[in-house]
């Protein structure tokens, strides 16, 4: 009867042995699994932010759409979008302006003064802006993703 007790407890005891493991490599598998979705999705965020910055050195996006974009990209992979000043200055003037219907919404004249604000803007900033893409450029290509 003893050897019974014993034995059967040595049996539920490799039992949780072997479902401890089970588990830990299914953690393991699981960690895996999350780590590459966040590279995959860090590579994905990178390669938006050079293309627009790509855009925005050659004209093919406006500068204010151009901020707008990188500072969102910017945020999930923990860049600091403050160390690029103008652009910084360029999204506070642009950041509350309506967009899409809300847009369209507006009233003729309203639309044409934010415009006005809006490029008299983009223009004040461009010079710097054209020196900050480079370096933007730069420091995304150089990030390395945990």
């Amino acid at each position: 009867m003893l050897w019974g007790l014993f034995s059967l407890g040595i049996i539920i005891i490799a039992v949780m042995l072997a479902y401890a493991v089970y588990l830990l490599l299914k953690l393991k598998k699981q960690k895996l699994a999350f780590r590459k979705a966040r590279q995959a999705r860090a590579e994905r965020l990178k390669e938006s932010i050079l293309i627009i910055a790509k855009a925005m050195q050659s004209g093919d996006c406006n500068f204010s759409e151009g901020v707008i974009r990188i500072k969102m990209l910017l945020q999930p992979l923990g860049l600091d979008f403050m160390r690029y000043p103008a652009m910084q200055n360029l999204y506070n003037v642009v950041m509350d302006m309506p967009t899409h219907d809300a847009r369209k919404a507006l009233k003729r004249n309203e639309r044409m003064r934010l415009d006005l604000i809006r490029e008299k803007a983009e223009d004040d900033y461009q010079d710097s802006i054209h020196q900050e893409l480079p370096t933007l450029i730069q420091e995304v290509k150089a990030y390395v993703i945990n």
